[in-house]
């Protein structure tokens, strides 16, 4: 069961869209954003959060071309953790996610790449959107992760 989550002009959090798929392809992820199209088309500002997962970022890039495609700060954190350790990574990676300064941003980036590897694997794993500093300024909405979808997700918890 999965669905599509919006922010309004309030703040609140609404569903979109639901879906149930058999698997997590970039197939089944493809239909069910061509639904989400045929129902919100491609508005201005249309930004779209997802996590790490590749169906879908392959998906998104096919269905709505030249969105914003922003990445989960929260997965991509978790998943960079489990491949860097110490405190220079713990000390800069949120900062430089959560800065709408870019000079703060490559401040923390510079940090993070004294050790080369960071740059290769976030260039190579993390090529979506998830700083602040790079986001557009047409969406207003500067959330750095997909908590939206993830409330959602906890609230039906028990029906799924």
């Amino acid at each position: 069961l999965i669905v599509a989550c919006a922010v309004d002009a309030h703040s609140f959090v609404y569903p979109v869209a639901y879906g149930v798929l058999e698997t997590g392809s970039e197939e089944s992820w493809t239909l069910f954003l061509h639904n989400v199209h045929r129902a919100i088309a491609h508005p201005n500002g249309l930004v779209i959060h997802t996590d790490a997962c590749k169906g879908l970022e392959v998906a998104v890039d096919n269905v709505f071309p030249g969105v914003e495609h922003r990445e989960c700060m929260r997965h991509l954190a978790a998943n960079f953790m489990k491949k860097f350790k110490g405190k220079v990574y713990t000390d800069n990676l949120w900062p430089a996610s959560l800065t709408c300064s870019v000079k703060k941003h490559n401040y923390h980036l510079r940090q993070l790449y004294m050790n080369p590897k960071v740059k290769e694997y976030l260039e190579t794993h993390h090529s979506k959107l998830w700083a602040r500093s790079q986001f557009s300024e047409v969406s207003k909405v500067d959330y750095v992760h997909n908590n939206l979808a993830e409330s959602f997700n906890s609230t039906i918890r028990k029906l799924k």
